[in-house]
């Protein structure tokens, strides 16, 4: 079989219309563009939309979409979200190509490539930047590149949703050119195996095979002691400048560790078995290593239920620590589901509601409700320092829980040391707190970011802007903070002159990260100006493709759907290999190996029973295919047929939740199935339907209606009680 064969289809003939993943990065000082080119070709005879929910850092500004189709090359537009809806459907009903870009959540975003013809190709090119920051005397790059399972109910439409396997490949090819004052540091690729090639001005790291298996993240540890760590940037901004300065303070004086008040909370949900898990109880265990008697300390386990080894806080006695010494070492991924906000619960109630106390938390982070959990820790008023730990960590979840309550995240991929992170940790922890944050700008400075700040770390980078309303304003930024031992730390860098990008606009890339950094903290209305105008992604907008295509190239039919899936976490729930990652032995060795943890030990089926909406987008795609099948051919319209009917329309994964429920509970998927038929076409058709259609639907609720009589009742209960679900 050909490389190109492979990458097309899994391990079991299926259809993956992603074919090839190639990412070029430019790192010069701690500024990094990056290019992901996606190619989607169909294999097909049928026109299909590819869609493909994938992640980016969760920090990382996207800033250019392009899209190769056949000779062509066009651009993609920021489009307001609703309007870019409508316009791609439009498209893809008149037979058109159109390609969206999403963004879901921080760090996750959907590609739809729509009518794709048989034998085409598509080449889409996402160009994003990302400011880097230092911890201490490094920097971790990183890439993510696939998406593991997360516990509990969905909060995405159901094609936006990552549907893992562990039979279909995806692979990417990686370049990273080092320029500017890192291009002579140490590096380190605990994730790939990787080769270094250095030149008079650029260091270049690529993996050392042509491809990598997308099952886990790509890190780069860049450790540069004597490399600058300070430095503003300048760009235009319209008529005016935009400027972004990066500080990274040290605090002078005595240091005098501060006693801790630490809530140890330590994730062994079924997700974390294998190498997370053993990164976990070694986190725990140098934790322990660390603490003094005058510091205070509990821990909580959670999975599906939470435990705590003492009731209360302890003193951290010689006793109460080798408590806590074996309670670490019988800790295992056997808990089952990830109720991380009950396990966050418990740990506040245990420190007391007064806040002030510090919660260790280690955790893969994936769990769907991250958003609630995150508010519910706020309202605490404890710190949380986080620890990511596996293949793939939920970033948004770990960092957004540490920034929002003044602590601080770590991510930990499998090969990488432990020990430092938690030094690290501990360093910030006991570290004097800052007890004023200043910072001066020259006159004229507006919009400036951040207007508040949670905490500031020393070693740690901060990262601040401004706009200014000409190109000519000069002058210096000024960071001032005061300890609460009343040691003043004071830091200056000078504006260089602004630089200007090729954009017609004039709105350059450090503009366009600056705006970026504001919209957070804006109104909604202020927010979906400022993406529009500055071109980026947000909650209010997509970026919008559309190739018009001529009379007699246009696709007759609406597209299949075709649900690109990600590649199994190397090491989620403890299947996979977690040494750095080399291309063409994964699969051999996982079906050798085998899932130790079943996936309804970690997610229960019942979880999550998806809905129909007829508002949305991917609703009103499939229902239009339905629709357009049944009319082609009336006699299909049956309680046998109705699954087949599903699966063509893709509408079948849009319910794969409630098949599954079905199924543990001893429901004939038929009758799901045709019931769901019934209602969609009931709902959404009847002034499509023709009349021999509206007499098959008629001939099938009938025949519905006599089925479902005459099962039993306790079987008639379960099948109303999973459709009373969709509604």
């Amino acid at each position: 079989m050909s490389g190109m064969q492979s990458s097309l289809t899994g391990a079991q003939g299926e259809r993956v219309a992603l074919s090839d993943v190639a990412v070029m990065a430019t790192l010069t000082d701690l500024l990094c563009e990056v290019s992901i080119a996606q190619t989607y070709r169909n294999i097909e005879q049928q026109n299909i939309e590819a869609v493909y929910t994938f992640p980016l850092p969760i920090d990382a500004v996207l800033l250019d979409v392009e899209v190769q189709l056949g000779e062509r090359v066009l651009r993609g537009h920021v489009v307001e979200k609703h309007a870019a809806e409508e316009r791609y459907e439009d498209a893809l009903s008149s037979g058109d190509s159109a390609v969206m870009l999403e963004l879901l959540e921080p760090g996750r975003y959907t590609m739809n490539v729509g009518n794709l013809l048989p034998g085409e190709t598509a080449k889409i090119t996402i160009r994003y930047s990302q400011l880097y920051r230092w911890a201490g005397d490094r920097l971790r790059v990183f890439v993510p590149t696939t998406i593991a399972p997360r516990y509990g109910v969905p909060q995405h439409l159901p094609h936006q949703q990552p549907e893992s396997s562990l039979h279909v490949e995806n692979d990417f090819a990686l370049e990273l050119h080092v320029r500017g004052t890192l291009r002579e540091a140490q590096f380190t690729c605990p994730s790939h195996a990787v080769r270094l090639t250095s030149g008079d001005d650029t260091t270049i790291i690529a993996l050392r095979e042509p491809r990598a298996v997308m099952d886990r993240d790509f890190v780069l540890q860049i450790k540069a002691p004597r490399a600058a760590r300070s430095f503003a940037l300048c760009g235009t901004d319209g008529e005016g400048s935009a400027v972004l300065a990066s500080f990274q303070p040290f605090f002078t004086g005595l240091r005098q560790p501060r006693p801790l008040s630490l809530g140890l909370v330590i994730d062994c949900s079924g997700s974390m078995q294998g190498e997370s898990m053993a990164q976990a109880r070694r986190a725990l265990s140098d934790i322990l290593g660390l603490l003094e008697p005058h510091d205070r300390v509990n821990i909580v386990a959670f999975g599906s239920s939470v435990r705590s080894l003492f009731e209360q806080m302890s003193p951290c006695s010689g006793h109460a620590l080798a408590e806590a010494r074996r309670f670490v070492a019988e800790l295992d991924a056997n808990m089952g589901g990830t109720e991380v906000g009950q396990a966050l619960e418990r740990v506040a109630r245990i420190m007391g509601q007064e806040g002030g106390g510090d919660v260790f938390l280690v955790t893969d982070g994936q769990v769907e409700s991250w958003p609630e959990v995150i508010v519910q820790s706020q309202s605490t008023g404890h710190r949380f320092f986080t620890v990511g730990v596996g293949s793939a960590v939920a970033e948004a979840f770990v960092r957004e829980l540490a920034a929002r309550t003044g602590g601080a995240c770590e991510l930990v991929s499998p090969n990488e040391a432990m020990s430092e992170r938690i030094v690290r940790h501990f360093e910030r922890m006991r570290a004097p707190r800052a007890t004023r944050v200043e910072v001066r700008w020259p006159a004229g400075a507006m919009d400036v970011t951040p207007t508040t700040f949670e905490s500031v770390f020393e070693g740690d980078t901060l990262i601040l802007g401004a706009r200014f309303a000409n190109r000519e304003s000069r002058g210096d930024v000024v960071l001032e903070l005061e300890t609460e031992s009343g040691d003043i730390v004071r830091q200056c860098l000078t504006i260089p002159a602004a630089t200007a990008d090729a954009a017609p606009d004039d709105i350059s890339t450090i503009a366009r990260i600056g705006a970026a950094a504001r919209i957070p903290v804006l109104d909604e209305a202020e927010a979906r100006q400022t993406a529009l105008r500055y071109r980026l992604m947000s909650r209010w907008t997509n970026v919008l493709v559309i190739a018009v295509r001529a009379e007699d190239e246009k696709a007759r039919d609406l597209p299949a759907l075709r649900k690109v899936p990600q590649t199994l976490a190397a090491g989620w729930g403890g299947t996979g290999i977690q040494k750095p990652s080399v291309s063409g032995t994964r699969i051999t060795a996982m079906l050798r190996l085998g899932m130790q943890t079943p996936m309804h030990d970690v997610f229960s089926p019942m979880a999550s029973l998806p809905s129909i909406d007829a508002r949305t987008r991917f609703s009103k795609t499939g229902g239009n295919r339905l629709i357009a099948l049944v009319n082609k051919d009336p006699s299909r319209l049956t309680i046998d047929g109705a699954i087949a009917l599903l699966r063509e329309s893709g509408m079948y994964r849009e319910f794969d939740a409630l098949f599954v429920s079905a199924d543990a509970a001893g429901v004939e998927p038929a009758l799901i199935a045709a019931s769901l038929v019934v209602r969609v076409l009931g709902r959404r058709g009847a002034k499509q339907l023709t009349p021999v259609l509206k007499s098959a639907l008629a001939a099938l609720r009938t025949q519905l209606d006599a089925t479902v009589g005459a099962l039993r009742n306790e079987e008639r209960a379960a099948l109303e009680q999973l459709l009373d679900e969709v509604e």
